[in-house]
């Protein structure tokens, strides 16, 4: 992601003295109704981005183009690297919130709520996985101003979903050629391709309708039943045939039922779940295989104990009556109120010692480049891993987050200046109410065992999580404004380049990994699956609650930008839809994978060629 993105990063500071070349200034009379991308042009560029209702932002915390044009006024390209960097900074923690905080809350839901694999793995594993995708969406469609700025959800979906299909799916057959699945890869080109059509008849039409927005939502509840049925039907069939299934260990370096790989190839959503972690439990199985140094020296430890544990248990025997107890009590309670200390401290510390002495120097730097937002995702957000020694319960832990992460839901929705009947305000009321709640966490429960009601806790982290993506996702979108505004990128370009790229490059690491382990039907499943939920989802969701704010409908901008991102996605999902059935005969071979990568740098050259205006198409009169 790094790379892409830093790549990105000089080449938009080597373009940036070319940026402003307008005409002269306008008159600050004239400010208000002007399109913030003029801010160059003007004679006071921070009175221009103050009065600009364009340069406004509707969603965030931070106006990055008044920080850049009033605080870096004159040394504009060093706030540009300043926000570069905060920029990459954000994408990491919106992965991190998404992988380690969000996801687990589902899984955990999922079974308390006694959902089946089929229905929780294309719902909630679902949008667990695409979240960082759906929620950029939901945070630029919701900071529109006009029909243009939806070109950066547009832009990110589509160009997220060639990216993925072409170059992502492409890594994936290059790494190791396979056998392919052949009716869950028709079922998810099929219904993509539909989603597609529809989505370009969107746009085409220039107007979205709350219904027409709702029938997104509509053609994913359809996808979700010809998933469901088909399972049914297709377990049916495995139950009446009743062949038993052995350990399937010849293809990888862990050992999966083969059951649990059928499942996995023909769900893209429950496959994209267990691609993101099949790194990290590798690199958990090779940290936690000790070293023969290590295993000796812990034997010769243990046995210097017992040697010491066998020796004379009470060395003033003489002292000792019936009446003296065996352990004092005082000592028990000191030692707990230690233990206790000690696992709090150990569960916010958001560097472990054993994870910091493995890694090398760049590890390292990883690692304390994530600790702030490790360490405030941890004091907020709960999380329920029955994985985990005591199902990851730590009891003041819990009482910490039960208090602070309602309280900063309140904040970052802006809700903290409401005022009750207009004189109480919300967030002492909230502020009241929490602390209530910690202390009967504290008076209920122990340090020694989670309580029955603890995977509720699952329930409070999901909320608090999606709160911390979506607020990351508006800073995300609010700084790619920033970057169109300074450069003079539209926003399409934004969207199928940086926004894209971000949110992507962890799918293309995690299959790619998976691939090379010996699953690469995992990772193909989930390189058609995801996008085609993010894409309905992400259109669906936030189009239906803006048209339901601006009275049913909303205008939308068509240009030949949006026209080449549907051409690239459509001829990457009918490459793979006619190529892979009738000439490979489902049989993935090397050339096809370097033919997608083809196929996405010649579809990413037509877009920058298209953006310079080397390639001019009139549209409007369409």
């Amino acid at each position: 992601m790094y790379r892409l993105s830093l790549l990105s990063a000089l080449a938009l500071l080597l373009i940036w003295q070319t940026s402003f070349t307008s005409a002269d200034p306008d008159d600050a009379s004239n400010y208000t109704n002007a399109d913030c991308r003029q801010v160059g042009s003007a004679t006071d560029k921070c009175l221009f981005s103050k009065m600009a209702d364009s340069c406004a932002i509707d969603e965030g915390f931070v106006n990055y183009i008044q920080v850049v044009f009033c605080n870096f006024s004159s040394v504009v390209p060093i706030g540009i690297i300043v926000f570069i960097l905060w920029w990459l900074f954000l994408f990491l923690a919106l992965a991190v919130t998404a992988d380690d905080f969000f996801c687990p809350s589902l899984t955990v839901m999922s079974k308390v709520l006694r959902m089946s694999d089929n229905i929780a793995g294309v719902t909630l594993l679902a949008f667990g996985n695409g979240a960082p995708d759906i929620f950029s969406a939901i945070a630029a469609i919701g900071s529109m101003k006009s029909g243009s700025d939806a070109g950066l959800a547009f832009g990110a979906l589509l160009g997220a979903g060639v990216f993925v299909t072409a170059v992502v799916s492409g890594a994936v057959i290059i790494a190791k050629p396979f056998q392919c699945m052949e009716r869950p890869l028709l079922r998810d080109i099929t219904f993509y391709i539909v989603a597609l059509y529809y989505t370009f008849y969107i746009m085409y039409s220039r107007m979205i309708t709350t219904l027409q927005a709702i029938g997104f939502l509509l053609l994913y509840v359809a996808y979700v039943i010809v998933v469901i049925v088909g399972r049914y039907i297709r377990k049916r069939k495995q139950n009446s045939s009743s062949q038993p299934t052995t350990p399937n260990t010849s293809t990888g370096d862990f050992s999966v039922n083969n059951s649990i790989v059928a499942k996995l190839e023909k769900d893209p959503d429950l496959a994209t779940t267990f691609s993101k972690h099949l790194a990290e439990e590798a690199e958990h199985e090779e940290r936690s295989r000790p070293s023969h140094h290590d295993h000796h020296s812990d034997q010769s430890s243990h046995s210097q104990s017992d040697l010491k544990d066998d020796s004379k248990p009470f060395d003033n025997s003489e002292d000792w009556d019936e009446s003296t107890p065996l352990i004092d009590s005082r000592s028990i309670r000191i030692e707990n109120k230690s233990n206790a200390l000690h696992e709090f401290l150990n569960a916010i510390n958001p560097i472990s010692k054993e994870e910091w002495k493995e890694k090398k120097w760049y590890g390292k730097a990883y690692l304390v480049i994530k600790a702030p937002i490790q360490f405030i995702l941890t004091i907020t957000c709960p999380i329920v891993d029955y994985g985990a020694e005591k199902d990851n319960w730590n009891r003041h832990l819990s009482c910490f987050q039960v208090l602070l992460g309602p309280m900063f839901a309140l904040f970052a929705t802006n809700q903290y200046r409401v005022l009750i009947g207009g004189i109480f305000p919300l967030w002492a009321l909230f502020l009241i109410i929490c602390t209530l709640l910690s202390c009967i966490v504290l008076w209920l429960s122990n340090n020694h065992s989670p309580p029955k009601w603890h995977p509720f806790f699952a329930f409070l982290g999901f909320i608090v999580a999606v709160i911390w993506i979506y607020s990351i996702a508006n800073e995300v979108v609010n700084i790619l404004q920033l970057f169109g505004v300074v450069f003079q990128i539209s926003n399409a370009i934004l969207g199928l380049t940086l926004l894209a790229w971000g949110n992507s490059i962890g799918d293309f690491i995690a299959d790619t990994a998976l691939a090379r382990k010996g699953y690469p039907r995992i990772g193909i499943s989930a390189c058609f699956g995801g996008p085609l939920f993010n894409l309905l989802l992400g259109v669906g969701i936030p189009f239906t609650i803006g048209c339901i704010k601006n009275g049913g409908s909303m205008a939308l901008d068509f240009n030949f930008h949006l026209i080449v991102l549907t051409g690239g996605l459509l001829l990457s999902l009918l490459s793979t839809y006619i190529i892979a059935p009738f000439v490979l005969k489902f049989f993935m071979r090397r050339w096809f994978g370097i033919y997608l990568i083809i196929v996405y740098v010649s579809f990413l050259l037509l877009a920058i060629l298209t953006e310079v205006n080397v390639i001019k198409v009139d549209v409007s009169k369409w």
